[in-house]
């Protein structure tokens, strides 16, 4: 039997990855027993999720193919989800522009057309009641695109709850990774 002494340089090295696989047999051995000091219980613990019980873990030998397959997909979906939202914003915003465009150069009725003048002319023979008349109709576009967006209230809130989702999809990662360097470690010991 060995000593805690050496029973704790050992599980340095196999934390380090430097033990034989004689060495984990030891450490194995040792840890199935019953009486194991306090301080090596989460040891202990680590070891007994090792057990598979004389069962052999068959691997498939395409594994990690899989595995690394799988990543990349997910990776190139959520990179093809985030392009779609910016093209198909960039795409509303440049409609609305050739709407109002549209509108400016072919649909005004309140006067001749922008296309049909050479010459532009000042509407207002006082820069001041330019000034007040633009600064009224900006606070008319104001109200009327507040009105617009006060509707999307109920989307920024979904939004709002759906942030702590995203820490929780690390940690899935962190964890699936975790996972596989356990098989991987199962797959060394059974060779």
């Amino acid at each position: 039997m060995e000593s805690i002494e050496e029973i704790r340089k050992m599980l340095d090295r196999f934390y380090q990855g430097e033990t034989s696989l004689e060495e984990e047999k030891i450490l194995d051995k040792y840890f199935s027993s019953t009486t194991v000091p306090a301080a090596l219980i989460p040891d202990k613990e680590l070891f007994r999720s090792f057990e598979t019980n004389g069962k052999v873990i068959v691997v498939p030998d395409d594994l990690n193919q899989k595995i690394l397959a799988s990543l990349d997909q997910a990776e190139q979906k959520a990179t093809r989800t985030r392009r779609i939202s910016i093209f198909s914003l960039s795409g509303l915003a440049a409609g609305l522009l050739v709407m109002i465009a549209v509108y400016l150069f072919y649909f005004r009725t309140d006067g001749p057309s922008l296309l049909a003048s050479n010459q532009m002319t000042d509407t207002y023979e006082n820069p001041m009641d330019a000034y007040e008349e633009a600064k009224r109709t900006l606070a008319y576009v104001s109200a009327k695109l507040k009105n617009g967006t006060d509707e999307l209230e109920h989307v920024r809130q979904v939004t709002k709850t759906t942030d702590p989702l995203k820490s929780l999809s690390k940690i899935n990662k962190g964890s699936k990774e975790l996972s596989l360097l356990g098989q991987l470690r199962r797959v060394k010991d059974i060779e």
